[in-house]
């Protein structure tokens, strides 16, 4: 989900909120409501409605554009997951009047106790049985907030079309606003049918496949089926004079067969020369949705559709196969779309691990605008600096929280860590991982590990490790679970055949992280040379280098590519730097790696002139190369396949004074 504040209505909040995914207000203000009750639960209580496993659910109801007011039946079918069930409970806004309630085709006596229902099951319904639940219900759905951007159940007329709308939006535990339902993120329906009966001119969207229009008099039922799995807060409908405008997208893994992009569009819009720029921000969805399939693996619901409902909200909220969304721009289509692998393939298992969904799909803003850049609007690099920027505006804040801070929206949808230091993560992970190839493979990999199902960002942390052989807990335990970033105080010399650079580390949170260990990348501009980018490992506060280099450098830049959430001083030149300083006082820079990545050569310099014995392994352990050197040496590398190397520099006494991590590209 992403959400952008509207212009006009909050112009006075612009000057303090920083490149906001403003969702993240909304979500602010009314989520703490949807929790108020749960908060009170004795610990240890398992919700009745744990006792089945749902596999589906058939949505029939009564819609229109201009009312809150829903009225019709749910069906559920569910396996029975403990001895026996006695009873059949679900939540349902008390808004709503319950006529009946049927369990195994007999109808029910049920009670209510605030949004929980009860309804006998008669006899006990055993372990491992398969069962059916029919609610009849009505009433008007609250409003005045529940939702993270608005209501379980909307109403609204477009500011700039003048059309109707009412939609649906569950997040996060909104869903019983408007249809009697199990609020458990890590219970997936296996399948779903979305039934609208509407006035004949509206349109109704939902998920999956529109199978039917079914004229009845005066109005019409729109028969949606979908599939594939999806959490109770993705299901959705739409309603309003919508007309369609449908698009094509061909990834190359689905040659030649391509994927229906089902947009539904306002009447009053789809035709009106002010609709073009918009039109043209939506046509980009193809190439995208292309994109992403390259990236992640296929669109994970190629069988049924992508597409778009529009409604007057202010960005878009993820339903599964059919995003609602107040308007078409390039990045919130691509936050939208990136949720269909980043949180509807791949669920966040609870809400705490929300950086599966929104970190990634933030993330994904990112990726569309370094792959498609002609199409973008803007850099990939001012999208980075534009989010580390954001992070950086106060000095702590984590991405990780307890299950007692997920009662607090402030911190879950909070646009500065969850989507922005969330993004910056994925991003640094990426630098981490030093390879895109494997890191893409190893992203690709979690999605199908994972699909159709939830995952915590334990989850995804073990599998990314497990993938690529790097142990991720100091990156985790700085970055997801620590608070702040580092700055680094960069001053550098040269003294005949030596650069030497100095980079001394403080913490914007240092109770937190007293040290950031990473890898920092540094370009050094040379006279008559090209400039070369040297990675340097920063794992003390104060780290002082030397590197033999030739020519004349001119000028120094931290982190030119922007892969590092950091705040920089300098860097300056300082003509007290010399050699005696490195070696004297830290004795750190004994041994150079480099360059890293490498395409031929590798070379390797040893500054205590010592002999040592360097050995080249792959990652699973495997001796490649071995090579005796006294002071330096130069391996040829280019024979090996691209990837990840080991490289370890023992001693004449065979011990290891220095490992590395080499990439051959």
């Amino acid at each position: 989900m992403k959400h952008f504040l509207y212009f006009l209505l909050f112009t006075f909040t612009i000057n303090t909120l920083h490149a906001q995914h403003a969702c993240a207000n909304h979500k602010a203000k009314y989520f703490n409501k949807a929790f108020a009750k749960q908060s009170a639960l004795p610990i240890g209580y398992v919700p009745p409605e744990n006792k089945y496993d749902l596999k589906f659910y058939h949505l029939n109801l009564n819609v229109e554009r201009n009312t809150r007011y829903v009225s019709g039946n749910v069906v559920s079918k569910a396996k029975v997951v403990v001895a026996s069930l006695d009873s059949f409970a679900f939540v349902l806004h008390q808004n709503h009047t319950i006529d009946s309630v049927y369990v195994n085709g007999a109808k029910r006596v049920f009670v209510r106790q605030d949004s929980l229902v009860k309804a006998t099951a008669g006899t006990p319904i055993p372990l491992n049985t398969i069962f059916e639940a029919t609610v009849y219900y009505k009433g008007t759905c609250p409003s005045g907030g529940g939702a993270a951007i608005g209501d379980g159940y909307n109403l609204g007329t477009s500011p700039s079309w003048g059309n109707q709308v009412t939609w649906s939006l569950s997040e996060s535990l909104v869903a019983y606003q408007w249809f009697p339902c199990k609020q458990d993120l890590t219970d997936k329906i296996d399948s779903s049918w979305v039934y609208a009966t509407t006035d004949s001119a509206n349109m109704v969207g939902s998920n999956g496949l529109l199978k039917n229009v079914v004229s009845l008099g005066n109005k019409k039922r729109y028969e949606w089926k979908s599939r594939y799995a999806i959490d109770y807060y993705l299901i959705s409908v739409s309603t309003a004079k919508y007309r369609a405008y449908n698009l094509y997208a061909k990834p190359q893994y689905l040659a030649p067969d391509s994927i229906f992009i089902q947009n539904f569009v306002y009447d009053n819009a789809i035709n009106n020369p002010s609709w073009n720029t918009q039109k043209t921000a939506l046509n980009k969805i193809k190439q995208t949705l292309e994109l992403q399939s390259k990236l992640f693996g296929m669109y994970p619901f190629y069988k049924e559709k992508y597409g778009h409902c529009m409604a007057p909200l202010g960005g878009g909220m993820e339903h599964q196969t059919m995003t609602t969304l107040g308007f078409f721009e390039f990045e919130l289509d691509a936050h939208e779309l990136g949720h269909q692998w980043w949180g509807n393939n791949v669920t966040c298992k609870a809400w705490k691990d929300i950086f599966i969904n929104e970190g990634w799909a933030s993330y994904c803003e990112y990726l569309s605008h370094q792959y498609l850049p002609t199409i973008s609007g803007t850099t990939a690099s001012s999208k980075m600096t534009s989010v580390h920027n954001s992070v950086m505006m106060q000095p702590g804040g984590s991405c990780y929280f307890t299950n007692a801070d997920t009662m607090d929206a402030s911190v879950i949808f909070d646009s500065r860590l969850t989507y922005d230091k969330g993004s910056a993560l994925v991003h640094m992970l990426r630098y981490t991982i030093n390879n895109d190839s494997t890191f893409f493979n190893a992203s690709r990999g979690f999605q199908n590990a994972y699909k159709f199902n939830v995952a915590s960002v334990i989850d995804f942390k073990n599998y990314m490790q497990t993938y690529t052989g790097i142990n991720l807990t100091q990156f985790f335990n700085q970055w997801f679970y620590g608070q702040g970033y580092p700055t680094f105080d960069v001053k550098w010399n040269q003294t005949g055949g030596n650069f030497i650079l100095q980079s001394i580390q403080t913490q914007s949170m240092p109770s937190s992280v007293p040290l950031f260990i990473t890898d920092m990348d540094y370009r050094v501009s040379r006279t008559a040379k090209p400039d070369t980018v040297i990675r340097l490992n920063h794992g003390n506060l104060t780290e002082n280098y030397i590197i033999p280099l030739s020519g004349t450098v001119t000028a120094i830049a931290v982190d030119p590519s922007n892969w590092i959430l950091n705040k920089t001083i300098g860097p300056v030149k300082d003509p007290s730097l010399n050699t005696s300083i490195g070696i004297e006082e830290l004795d750190l820079a004994t041994v150079f790696v480099g360059p890293n990545p490498t395409s031929d050569v590798l070379n390797v310099y040893l500054y205590n002139n010592e002999k040592a014995t360097v050995e080249i392994l792959d990652l699973n352990g495997k001796l490649i190369s071995t090579q005796n050197m006294d002071k330096e040496a130069q391996m040829d590398v280019s024979k090996y396949s691209n990837g990840i190397y080991n490289v370890i520099i023992k001693n004449n006494q065979g011990e290891i004074i220095k490992t590395s991590k080499v990439v051959k590209n």
